[in-house]
């Protein structure tokens, strides 16, 4: 991309044009949540431009940019704490961690090179990472220091599967589910294995009851933090016609060649994106514009919640027992995070007009010249993010006292400047694109 200079009326009539600003080719909205182990005040938020951070239970944000990462285009990681603070986002570049705010950099290994499709975390604090390279073939690894060093497990993988999902049984961390898709000669299949030892064997356990098309995908939804062999999948038939189908399992542990007994509980004409199973046993499944679904007698059947109509993007159930949901920050409420204690009610907790400011990090890192110092003004005045320490130049017809006002030609930014193009650029999706992987929030 050209990194030569922008006319201010140019620029302008470019950022005018995004109404609302899109990332990447995408409206700004947040696709998955995390919270650290043992720190719920620590939240990780994707969104379509970046990530946001928070360490005081949402007082305030931090946004990192893709690049700082180590990713670009419209591309959704997967981002989870380990319960040290470390935060990890796979990306197809390799699994990258972060152990402080400015230091975003490959793990060691082959994992920190290869193109990491599924990520979790145990609650022993394994860290498992599923690689999927259709040249050199696909392995699962693990790691018992924190990231630092991955050994392969014994899953058998071959070369062209594409790994999908990693779960890990909250009260079990030895069991662990793996699903994928396997392309063989034919048309592919979907597969699934379970292991009961941590990962040292692998059982494959039969696909043919979890209904869908050749090119459906299988994710493994949720897992019952009471018993682990009460499993949630997602068959999702991406086309023609989207449809999700919700399959509930409570025998995942029965032995070989029967497996467990899949039984359909919901189907929707869209993507399921978040399924909790809570401690008091009610299952919740929320949709992109089609609502929040509720079971009250163990996941058997569900229900549409009335008068929940955000228009959900993921869901997770915090150690205190409230519910997150993401959401596209759009009007009536503009809010891209809500929190509920019961699923009735939902309050917003975060638009993105109430962003602190990016992630402050000194210079010669590329959080501060490429985050801050290039793309952080142009996205905060589309955004019309109200905080700003960074001293940010104002656009042209702020008037003195918009924020960031300097009085002067100083601060971040500067609208017309040689930086500027790359706002343009970021804000409007005219960087390269990469493909998108959809998957649910874990």
């Amino acid at each position: 991309m050209s990194r030569g200079r922008v006319g201010r009326a140019a620029l302008l009539a470019l950022l005018a044009s995004a109404a609302p600003a899109r990332g990447n080719g995408r409206f700004p909205a947040s696709s998955s949540l995390d919270f650290q182990p043992g720190r719920p005040d620590h939240i990780a938020v994707g969104v379509t431009f970046g990530l946001l951070v928070s360490r005081d239970g949402g007082a305030t944000w931090r946004w990192d940019c893709e690049a700082a990462i180590g990713f670009e285009g419209t591309y959704d990681p997967i981002y989870l704490w380990s319960p040290s603070g470390a935060l990890f986002a796979s990306t197809f570049n390799g699994l990258k961690v972060a152990r402080d705010p400015c230091g975003w950099q490959a793990v060691p290994g082959p994992v920190g090179a290869a193109d990491v499709t599924a990520l979790a975390i145990g609650g022993d604090g394994a860290i498992w990472a599923a690689v999927s390279d259709l040249a050199s073939g696909t392995a699962l690894y693990r790691s018992d220091d924190d990231g630092r060093r991955f050994t392969a497990s014994a899953l058998p993988g071959q070369v062209g599967d594409v790994w999908h999902s990693i779960a890990v049984a909250p009260d079990d961390p030895r069991r662990i589910y793996v699903t994928g898709r396997r392309m063989m000669a034919g048309a592919p299949t979907r597969v699934l294995y379970r292991s009961t030892d941590g990962g040292a064997s692998w059982v494959e356990l039969p696909t043919d009851a979890l209904v869908g098309a050749a090119t459906s995908e299988l994710f493994l939804a949720a897992i019952d933090p009471r018993a682990p062999d009460h499993v949630y999948a997602l068959v999702t038939d991406v086309g023609p016609g989207l449809r999700t189908a919700l399959y509930r399992t409570t025998d995942a542990g029965a032995a070989l060649p029967a497996g467990p007994t899949w039984t359909r509980v919901l189907e929707v004409p869209t993507r399921i994106t978040g399924v909790v199973v809570r401690t008091t046993g009610l299952v919740l499944a929320i949709t992109p514009a089609m609502g929040l679904y509720r079971s009250a007698d163990g996941g058997a059947s569900f229900a549409l919640v009335p008068g929940v109509t955000l228009d959900g993007r993921c869901l997770r159930e915090r150690a205190d027992g409230t519910l997150w949901m993401c959401t596209n920050n759009l009007p009536p409420d503009r809010a891209t995070l809500h929190v509920a204690t019961e699923p009735t009610t939902w309050s917003p907790r975060l638009a993105f007009a109430g962003l602190t400011g990016p992630t402050r990090c000194p210079g010669g890192t590329v959080q501060h010249d490429t985050c801050e110092a290039t793309l952080w003004c142009g996205l905060r005045d589309n955004l019309a993010i109200v905080a700003d320490d960074t001293g940010c130049v104002p656009p042209p017809d702020a008037g003195p006292d918009a924020p960031g006002a300097t009085g002067g030609a100083g601060g971040c930014c500067g609208v017309g400047d040689g930086p500027g193009v790359e706002v343009a650029l970021v804000v409007l999706g005219l960087a390269r694109r990469r493909r998108q992987r959809a998957r649910v929030a874990r």
